[in-house]
């Protein structure tokens, strides 16, 4: 290493006394940055000069009047004023030969015509037959080669401005229509049409509450029905899982179903039965009753018992109809039948009272009186009468509905049977479809929540504006009231021709074109200055020079040699960087960062190109410049690279000058993340390859660069 210093501090010594040597040395650090900037500052703000770019404009617009508006419509005119008042081109007004000729001439370098039927076509949009308006553009395309797309630029935004001036011209006739009828409503006309228009906002304010009030009833309507549907999905979901114990369940049921149908039968047998013994007690009930009643005497005693055996009879036959109430009970509730035989039986134990009161009569008395025999024998018709009651009513109401019943119990019996092996599938399905249910009310709810939201908005917009114009008419304040009834026809106009705007927001900001190229141009100063080193300087160290060290050997020479080379460098560099900032005012948002960009960009070129042109002599300089030439296109300096050849986006990661770019945009603008530092880590990577080449595979090569030298040297000529 003591060589490579000696060497190091040799070369800075000689630089300093020799005056030729220290002048190409300056020459050598200041053209790099000199370059740098002059470039900058040539595209510091290309697109503020646009004014001095001359384009000829040749109006021919006839215009437009129809019946339907009252006024001629020229929009050509239009268009004409706007870029009369525009400055960002130099806009020169003639008619279409001379603009075509001097656009062929070159003294201009494009030419707009506004054709003839330019405002009657813009005017079809209010016909069926809608014609596009035709503005014909001509560029001059052998000048130069950005003009034209720059002149392109300044025709789209004039056609954007034309079609903002049609509708902005269209709106303000319409609306001056509008404003114009309101003018007319003067005095007691505007108060008139006032009133009216007051009581239709109120119709309209009541109908839009009425439409709220309604939408948020339905909207809790759907709420509740989707908590119904929610539960009702758990509920079927765990019938899903209970189906287990259901099959019991209807095992019960058939069996009750069975106890049933029998149950109905033995009603029916109690019924016959029932009804049977009563006609059978009641045939010959009569004439016994009658004969005991009229006994006397010794007689009487045996009259007594005959009434007592009757009532004994009737006490049993008004126990069946018990059991009958009881058996219809069960199978019709609530009847009229059951009432009929609740009376039949009531009827039984009155006769059977009866009778046994006129058995005593006859026990003690020896005879019955008149009373008693009228007595017995009303309560004996009232019986009959009751029992032909409940027979006949059993006989038309329950006993076809017991027969209905029955084959309805053995039907239910058989669903029974096909139940168990539906309600899985139903209740999966039915869960399913409560869910879905449930998700679709949801959402209902909350649309017609904001609905109703929306028109109870509108509605209180609309009493608002009732109100005010109710105030102005009860004030008499006929201004306040054209006030509230018309508007700005010009105000209007402007927002329907350009409703939207663009509102731009800059991330990691440049402050103008100079500053956004400057990261271009200073990369590619410093790699020049490498190039001018190398052809400038000598990259070998001479015989004297050698001398002077101890036993050098040729590694030592190359990182010797290679310090005074990085010391230019590095110098091209701090003065490039520092007058990017300080002369050509590059705001520069990380200062001492971006001077440490300066120096790796600076040290990683100097090695690439004073590697090859130590290993490869002239060719190494060739192909250094092809390196150059192939970052000025691949680096996306200018151009995004995806707007580049397949071929520079294929070899764009691999060019040092992309990462030399990108720190410098990371320091001037703003650092994202590890951007920067993977920036110099990428650049600081070539180091490695450069070392290998100069101190490992230089040596194999030296000989095919000696060859290549010799048959230079032999063509007397390179």
């Amino acid at each position: 290493m003591k060589n490579v210093f000696k060497l190091f501090s040799m070369d800075v010594r000689a630089l300093g006394k020799n005056a030729i040597a220290l002048i190409v040395t300056v020459g050598l650090v200041l053209v790099p940055p000199l370059y740098a900037w002059f470039t900058t500052a040539g595209f510091w703000d290309p697109y503020g000069n646009t004014g001095n770019i001359k384009v000829a404009v040749a109006n021919n617009d006839a215009g437009y009047q129809s019946t339907l508006l009252p006024m001629k419509i020229n929009v050509g005119d239009t268009v004409v004023s706007q870029l009369r008042a525009n400055d960002k081109f130099d806009w020169e007004f003639m008619d279409e030969d001379e603009a075509l000729d001097q656009l062929k001439s070159g003294q201009c370098y494009a030419a707009i015509v506004i054709p003839e039927s330019f405002s009657a076509d813009l005017m079809t949009v209010l016909s069926r037959e809608t014609k596009t308006a035709d503005i014909q553009y001509y560029t001059n395309q052998r000048e130069n080669a950005i003009a034209p797309r720059v002149t392109s630029a300044g025709a789209t935004a004039l056609e954007t401005g034309i079609d903002q001036a049609f509708t902005e011209t269209v709106s303000t006739v319409a609306l001056g229509m509008t404003n114009d009828l309101s003018s007319f409503l003067t005095g007691d006309g505007i108060e008139s049409y006032g009133s009216a228009l007051v009581a239709q906002l109120g119709q309209v304010t009541d109908q839009l509450n009425s439409a709220a009030r309604e939408a948020r009833t339905f909207a809790g309507l759907s709420g509740s029905t989707a908590a119904l549907a929610d539960t009702s999905s758990q509920i079927l979901k765990s019938l899903g899982s209970t189906t287990t114990h259901v099959a019991p369940l209807l095992d019960e049921a058939q069996g009750a179903l069975s106890s049933g149908t029998e149950a109905l039968e033995s009603a029916e047998k109690l019924a016959d039965e029932a009804f049977s013994s009563a006609s059978a007690a009641f045939e010959g009930l009569d004439g016994k009753v009658d004969a005991a009643l009229n006994a006397t005497g010794t007689a009487a005693s045996d009259g007594a018992a005959t009434l007592d055996a009757a009532a004994a009879d009737l006490d049993s036959l008004g126990a069946v109809y018990q059991k009958l109430r009881d058996a219809v009970a069960a199978a019709d509730p609530g009847g009229a039948v059951v009432g009929r035989l609740e009376g039949a039986q009531a009827a039984l134990e009155a006769l059977a009272a009866d009778v046994r009161e006129a058995a005593q009569a006859l026990q003690q008395q020896k005879g019955a009186s008149q009373e008693q025999r009228q007595k017995v024998q009303a309560s004996l018709d009232a019986a009959k009468a009751s029992l032909d009651e409940a027979h006949s009513s059993y006989s038309s109401q329950l006993a076809e509905s017991l027969a209905r019943l029955t084959d309805t119990l053995a039907r239910a019996r058989n669903t029974s049977e096909k139940l168990a092996g539906q309600i899985d599938a139903t209740a999966g399905s039915l869960a399913d479809a409560s869910s879905s249910l449930s998700e679709n009310l949801g959402a209902v709810q909350k649309a017609l929540s904001s609905t109703a939201d929306k028109l109870e908005a509108s509605a209180q917009s609309m009493a608002s504006s009732r109100d005010q114009l109710s105030a102005a008419l009860a004030s008499g304040d006929m201004e306040k009231v054209r006030a509230l009834l018309g508007d700005d026809p010009a105000r209007i106009a402007d927002f329907l021709s350009a409703p939207t705007q663009l509102v731009r927001h800059a991330v990691y900001p440049m402050a103008n074109n100079g500053t956004a190229m400057s990261p271009f141009y200073t990369s590619l100063s410093l790699w020049i200055g490498a190039l001018f080193m190398v052809v400038l300087t000598q990259v070998q160290p001479n015989a004297q020079v050698l001398s002077r060290l101890r036993r050098p050997t040729a590694n030592q020479t190359f990182l010797g040699r290679f310090g005074v080379f990085w010391l230019m460098g590095a110098l091209q560099a701090l003065i490039v960087c520092m007058g990017n900032a300080f002369f050509l005012g590059v705001a520069v948002q990380h200062f001492w960062l971006y001077l440490l960009s300066g120096l790796v960009v600076a040290l990683v070129f100097d090695a690439i190109v004073y590697t090859l042109t130590v290993s490869f002599g002239n060719v190494g300089k060739a192909i250094a410049i092809i390196a150059l030439v192939a970052q000025l296109a691949g680096s996306g300096g200018i151009l995004p690279v995806q707007l580049s050849a397949p071929f520079f986006q294929a070899v764009y990661p691999w060019l040092p000058m992309t990462y030399a770019m990108g720190a410098f945009q990371s320091t001037i603008a703003g650092i994202y993340g590890n951007q920067l530092a993977m920036d110099l880590l990428r650049l600081l990577a070539w180091l490695v390859p450069c070392l290998v080449l100069g101190l490992v595979l230089r040596h194999p090569v030296i000989r095919f660069n000696n060859f290549i030298l010799k048959k230079l040297d032999e063509t007397k000529l390179v």
